[in-house]
């Protein structure tokens, strides 16, 4: 699951990072929730996924009973079918959870971003309704009764607390079966590689290890810090009061979740040695980012402050430098200064285009004034550019293969040196 690390973060007293509804805090104090409407209730505390789907003591929702159920499916797939049919089987199954994941649950989640769409379909039927709901809502209000367990009041929250606990277990349910698949989708490749010496089976399957398991603590680590609430993105439907110390694997990459979270698919790739995980592992974790692109990062920027573009900051300074000496600040640099402060909130779509500039891709929006290209353009010259006039004068592939291992040698200890 990503991380909500959200772009509202204000300093607090106790050099901690209070952040409006980015996630929950490591210890064990009681949350403030508040809806849209600005309805305060506490936050009841949530249980564990593994152990509430896992152990055979804790009641059994019938989200909980379709999940076993399904897992068992994938389980007796890679067990009984020819090798050739339960490949091309789990190979169809893990791109069906990987869609429902970030297309189903995505556009579930934008459609609840733009429109508070989920909550508003509850609502618009009844469902979670004693006066409407019937036979649905006590079916309803039974599953989250057994969900929660006996510290859980169902009429002391709102309806969009109970909406998301809803889909907190369809979330579950895709999740669960997208790592299952994948890994029985792996178990069908082992002994794909082709390897020459015996240590390079072992580095390959070492390196896989460890990579799985940075992957494990990865997740571990983000859901000690981030724990139930943004991990199934409580804030799409409603915000927490708390502060939080982003720290482990928060200060090792931005959205760890996204990225180095997935590193558990190039571990799989390695183990297997087969092209075939790796480019189905490569096209999951592309449509992972897509998912954060079209679907967190806009409702980040909707939900929680974006910080001020550079242009306004040196503006804003400027004034304020120009009416310190000042005794009576004139109305018009009161305006001025109200204009500008008006400027940050506005959303960067709104912005004029000589404040910004569009990022490079590739070489579309190249800027020759910007730092950043100029550097780009002199680094393709440097490792693409003069091996190609060597290549070009010489007539001949070992002098470029000499330049290049010895650029690769020298770079290598000026960057560890």
């Amino acid at each position: 699951m990503g991380v909500r690390k959200r772009l509202s973060k204000k300093k607090d007293g106790g050099g901690e990072t209070a952040i409006a509804a980015s996630s929950v805090p490591a210890h064990d104090e009681l949350l403030t929730g508040r809806t849209p409407d600005g309805k305060a209730f506490a936050v009841p505390k949530t249980r564990d996924m593994l152990q509430s789907l896992f152990n055979p003591v804790t009641p059994k929702t019938t989200f909980d009973i379709i999940t076993l159920v399904t897992l068992s499916t994938h389980m007796v797939v890679a067990l009984v079918l020819p090798l050739a049919t339960r490949r091309a089987v789990l190979m169809a199954g893990f791109a069906f959870w990987r869609l429902c994941y970030n297309g189903g649950l995505g556009w579930i989640l934008n459609w609840q971003s733009s429109r508070h769409g989920l909550v508003a379909l509850f609502k618009r039927n009844g469902w979670l309704d004693p006066n409407r709901g019937g036979r649905v809502y006590t079916w309803l209000r039974s599953e989250l009764e057994a969900k929660m367990g006996p510290g859980y009041s169902f009429e002391s929250v709102p309806i969009e607390f109970n909406v998301w606990l809803l889909y907190r277990q369809l979330v579950d349910l895709v999740l669960l079966n997208d790592f299952a698949t994948y890994f029985f989708l792996c178990s069908c490749y082992l002994g794909s590689a082709n390897d020459t010496e015996p240590w390079h089976a072992f580095l390959r399957i070492a390196g896989g290890l460890t990579l799985l398991a940075f992957n494990l603590w990865v997740k571990v680590d983000a859901h000690r810090v981030v724990k139930d609430y943004a991990w199934y993105w409580g804030d799409f439907f409603f915000l927490v009061e708390q502060s939080l110390t982003f720290d482990g694997v928060f200060e090792m990459a931005p959205h760890p979740m996204y990225s180095i979270g997935y590193a558990g698919y190039y571990g799989g790739s390695l183990i297997t040695g087969s092209y075939t995980i790796f480019y189905a592992s490569l096209a999951a974790h592309m449509l992972q980012f897509l998912f954060l692109s079209l679907v967190e990062n806009p409702h980040i920027e909707k939900t929680y402050e974006r910080p001020p573009l550079a242009i306004q900051v040196i503006q804003k300074s400027r004034i304020r430098r120009m009416s310190a000496p000042m005794s009576d600040i004139s109305d018009s640099a009161r305006d001025t200064t109200a204009s500008v402060g008006d400027a940050c909130k506005v959303s960067i779509r709104e912005r004029p285009t000589s404040l910004w500039h569009p990022e490079l891709i590739v070489f579309k929006n190249f800027d020759l004034l910007r730092a950043s290209d100029v550097l780009i353009l002199l680094l393709l010259v440097y490792s693409v550019g003069v091996p190609l006039c060597f290549w070009w004068a010489f007539g001949h592939s070992q002098l470029v293969f000499v330049y290049s291992a010895a650029q690769c040698i020298i770079w290598v200890l000026f960057r560890t040196l």
